[in-house]
């Protein structure tokens, strides 16, 4: 019988593609791509050359594509980036996925509201 996983909220399976483009970063190329030496600047290049193809397929600017290390980094992002943006808006309607973390630190939001998934 073939598995069905539906809990895709928590982890998803690498399609095969991705993963075939990310083992060199997973085994001999794993320098820290914010160094000053070649070892590291090969996969701060490789970064940069994904953040371009990423940007191309949105129709974004490379400067408009954000790489986070998870879940609750990149919604910290989000909600941080819409409160700078739209200062005037201090309540955030979630829903109980959103992780008690992605709340924290949460200065200037008047209220919270969370909805039922």
């Amino acid at each position: 019988m073939k598995t069905i996983y539906l809990d895709n909220n928590a982890t998803t399976a690498v399609a095969p593609e991705v993963l075939a483009a990310m083992l060199p970063y997973l085994g001999e190329l794993y320098g820290n791509p914010s160094s000053m030496h070649s070892f590291g600047g090969q996969v701060g290049e490789a970064v940069d050359t994904a953040r371009e193809r990423i940007a191309a397929l949105l129709g974004a600017g490379p400067d408009e594509i954000i790489f986070t290390s998870c879940g609750s980094e990149s919604d910290n992002t989000a909600i941080w980036s819409a409160l700078q943006t739209q200062p005037e808006k201090r309540h955030l309607i979630t829903t109980r996925l959103l992780l008690v973390c992605d709340l924290d630190g949460r200065g200037g939001v008047s209220g919270f509201t969370n909805i039922a998934p």
